[in-house]
């Protein structure tokens, strides 16, 4: 049996298969539904598999099944607020999972999913056939979904870039190297440490 080259790194595991699978699935499902935006029955069915994503997510958390656990998940103020002001500062700590913005950016992107999933399947039904607000507000969301992965996308390569850290091989590899070991940031400790 092959060792895995991360493990003899010293990298530890972060991710689970499930978490993992999950996260990959939805990102293809979400993006072929972003394309595919003819409301067709194939956009609308890429609609309804990612929504049954993020519920297999959530009941794999609530329970605590393979690995996928919510625990520490739940964003709070106050961590956000202190986070924000350090990453303003390029002091922002590493986490070993999400950081506090990127637990927002989890929620939202979820919240997201499930809204464009109701308001697809509602449009469907002769109760709101031609609805034209019904239309708009899922048009809406889909511009913010859309908004909210270039976002995603774009914070997880800011932060990779200033952590010295892949974080999209860590989505795919399941391990990140430990909090206490390679260069710091690019910003903050690592600058004010080389001016000693």
């Amino acid at each position: 049996m092959k060792e895995d080259p991360s493990a003899r790194s010293g990298d530890v595991p972060v991710w689970g298969l499930a978490v993992r699978a999950c996260h990959w699935s939805l990102a293809a499902l979400v993006l072929a539904a972003l394309v595919r935006d003819d409301g067709g029955p194939l956009h609308r069915w890429l609609g309804y598999a990612a929504a049954a994503v993020v519920l297999v997510r959530w009941l794999a958390g609530w329970t605590g099944a393979l690995g996928a656990s919510l625990h520490g998940m739940r964003p709070r103020w106050t961590a956000t607020r202190q986070y924000a002001g350090l990453l303003l500062r390029g002091r922002a700590p590493r986490h070993p999972r999400h950081d506090p913005l990127g637990l927002w950016m989890v929620w939202l992107l979820w919240a997201l999913v499930l809204a464009l999933a109701v308001t697809g399947w509602m449009s469907r039904l002769d109760r709101f056939w031609g609805d034209d607000t019904l239309h708009d507000v899922h048009a809406w969301l889909a511009d913010a979904m859309l908004a909210a992965v270039l976002l995603h996308v774009a914070g997880v390569a800011a932060m990779s870039w200033h952590w010295h850290e892949n974080l999209p091989r860590s989505m795919l590899t399941g391990r990140k190297r430990p909090l206490d070991s390679g260069p710091g940031p690019r910003h903050g400790g690592a600058r004010e440490r080389d001016r000693r």
